[in-house]
């Protein structure tokens, strides 16, 4: 793995377990609390007292499933609807939402942990928070949302629901539910609707619509979060997915029956109808909720949840934020350590208070209100701006430009050579009489250049630890920023932009590179990296790719441009560092998506 990404992964590991640590040690205190009889049999309409309790049933496969039930105020006993709630990958489930202490903040401290708080309080739902398997006091191997096996616990807990709590509501024989949740506890209620049709509404929050694209994009693994993943997991992922980002680590590649398999665990599987169980997609209504800068599950996961529910005849909805997982050092994080939803969502001339929307969204659809009912299909909110824009569908291109051709240098090892060759001397001394023998007599030996770059690939980690923290960012490889327009017009950037590209030379079918949308503002500065996403594309010959989606500002004046990487961050393994740094060749056309400003 190259230093930069293990100096950042460390940090970030380190917040990590600290949150983990914390959460590790929470427990629920309620004044009433109940473990027992809440049977429902005769007492449809009887009163009930607000309170909450712990309850663990025994698994289909004799593992525990543990989740916290929080009961309305119900003095009359009306049918009320429930709300399922569960949380992020690492964390586990809300035990007190009423008066957390420190740790239970921690992990109630996001727009689902609010959102399920206000449905228990303040609508008088019916709320259960569980620890999805693996974690919390769920036991068993973390299966990175199995249908036969995460979902089959979540059915379990909605069977205990339908028998225990005594006013759920219903629509014939089947209870109404609604659920939220964030990443994982987004992953959870697009999977397990579709295999457990009792769920109406649902409020996925940065979730992802196939794995195999968000971890492996183009055969390319993001290695920089399934370093985070496995940590959070704690050692409890099933034995091939750990083995999976051993692979993705050291070689680069991850077995095809591994990627099959998680591309089940995948909504776009259910959506596609060629599933070998015959499962469908999810039947609720959806409201997704999905952050511009998340570079874990981006804007083109919530595009394809999108369209795939409407493409189905669902009722759907999609809300472009900025937030999402967020990479501490990368990225400019949020309130949360790894990941935030921003609180305000603009669109037009429409402002939305984010657990309003979303609380809303689930009280219409559980209950029949009509508070929602002039909501945009699709919104991209630009909260810099207090703005955003709408549409009935995501747009893709509009705008085509052509990409001159120009030469990039692929890999990394290039990278960290120059950086050495244009510290001070006194640095260099410092780092070279700091390392091993061996080690010491390479570096001297590529830096004079008397010895192949890729001979430093056994001693990176070692020499670039010894270098000042000041320096560590240097690392990141410069994109080559290749003009495409100067806009005429304000407007956004708001859809999927197009590639259509020819790469030729370097390490010919070897290649590796990274694209992105860029920008240099009309006032001037250097460009930069719109959203902080890279897609890697691989090979010769034409490219023709959906780039990721982008959500920015963008002013009279400003130019765009196709940011082209050889190396980064994001994407570490072996294979990416060491390609030989013979220069390729790049050209053909971008197609992004511009909304001129209304004024224009």
């Amino acid at each position: 793995m190259l230093p930069y990404s293990r100096y950042v992964t460390q940090l970030v590991i380190f917040l990590l377990v600290a949150m983990l640590s914390a959460c590790g040690g929470s427990s629920s205190s309620s004044s009433r609390s109940n473990t027992g009889d809440n049977s429902g049999g005769d007492n449809t309409g009887q009163a009930e007292s607000k309170n909450h309790f712990d309850q663990i049933l025994t698994g289909f496969d004799d593992e525990s499933v543990a989740f916290t039930v929080y009961i309305p105020e119900n003095p009359q006993g009306k049918q009320v609807p429930l709300i399922l709630h569960s949380h992020g990958f690492g964390l586990s489930r809300a035990k007190n939402l009423e008066d957390p202490n420190i740790f239970e903040a921690v992990i109630t401290n996001d727009i689902s942990g609010e959102v399920a708080r206000r449905a228990w309080l303040e609508r008088g739902f019916y709320v259960i928070s569980f620890d999805q398997r693996g974690f919390g006091e769920t036991s068993g191997n973390i299966t990175v949302m199995d249908p036969d096996i995460d979902c089959r616990n979540v059915s379990q807990i909605i069977d205990w629901a339908e028998e225990n709590l005594v006013n759920l509501s219903s629509e014939g024989s089947d209870p109404l539910i609604g659920s939220i949740g964030l990443s994982y506890g987004g992953g959870f209620q697009t999977v397990c609707s579709s295999v457990d049709k009792r769920f109406d509404a649902i409020v996925p929050l940065a979730a992802w619509s196939d794995l195999p694209y968000s971890l492996y994009a183009n055969n390319t693994p993001k290695n920089i979060w399934l370093d985070i993943l496995t940590v959070a997991s704690m050692g409890k992922l099933e034995p091939y997915l750990f083995e999976a980002v051993i692979g993705a680590t050291t070689t680069g590649e991850i077995a095809p029956e591994t990627i099959t398999r998680l591309a089940g665990h995948s909504p776009l599987s259910f959506c596609e109808g060629e599933r070998s169980d015959g499962r469908t997609l999810s039947t609720a209504d959806a409201l997704f909720i999905q952050g511009s800068n998340d570079v874990l599950f981006n804007i083109n996961d919530a595009v394809v949840n999108y369209e795939c529910w409407k493409g189905q005849g669902r009722e759907a909805h999609l809300f472009v934020q900025r937030d999402g997982h967020i990479l501490p050092l990368l990225q400019t994080a949020g309130r949360q350590i790894l990941f935030d939803t921003e609180t305000t969502l603009y669109c037009d001339d429409k402002t939305y208070p984010t657990t309003d929307l979303a609380l809303n969204f689930l009280a219409d659809k559980l209950q029949g209100g009509n508070s929602t009912a002039t909501i945009p299909d699709v919104c991209f909110s630009l909260s810099g701006q207090e703005s955003g824009t709408t549409s009935n569908e995501v747009k893709r291109g509009g705008s085509l430009n052509n990409v001159a051709d120009t030469q990039i240098i692929p890999g990394g090892l290039s990278n960290v050579i120059d950086l050495l060759t244009a510290l001070p001397l006194q640095t260099v001394l410092a780092t070279v009489t700091s390392l091993p023998l061996e080690a010491t007599s390479t570096l001297i030996a590529v830096l004079t250049a008397s010895a192949d770059p890729t001979s430093l690939i056994n001693y990176l980690d070692d020499i670039v630890n010894l270098l000042p923290s000041e320096l560590i960012s240097q690392l990141v490889a410069k994109g080559k920023f290749i003009p495409l327009q100067t806009m005429a017009n304000d407007g956004v950037l708001a859809g999927i932009p197009l590639a259509m590209l020819n790469i030729s030379g370097g390490n010919g079918d070897g290649n590796l590179l990274y694209i992105g949308l860029g920008k240099i503002p009309a006032a001037g500065g250097d460009a930069f990296l719109i959203n902080d996403q890279v897609l890697p594309i691989r090979g010769s010959g034409l490219v023709a790719q959906e780039m990721i989606g982008v959500s920015e500002p963008v002013a009279a004046g400003d130019t765009i441009g196709l940011m082209v990487y050889g190396f980064h961050p994001y994407f570490t393994h072996i294979s990416s560092i060491t390609q030989p740094p013979i220069p390729a060749a790049i050209s053909g056309t971008i197609d992004f998506p511009f909304v001129a400003s209304s004024a224009e």
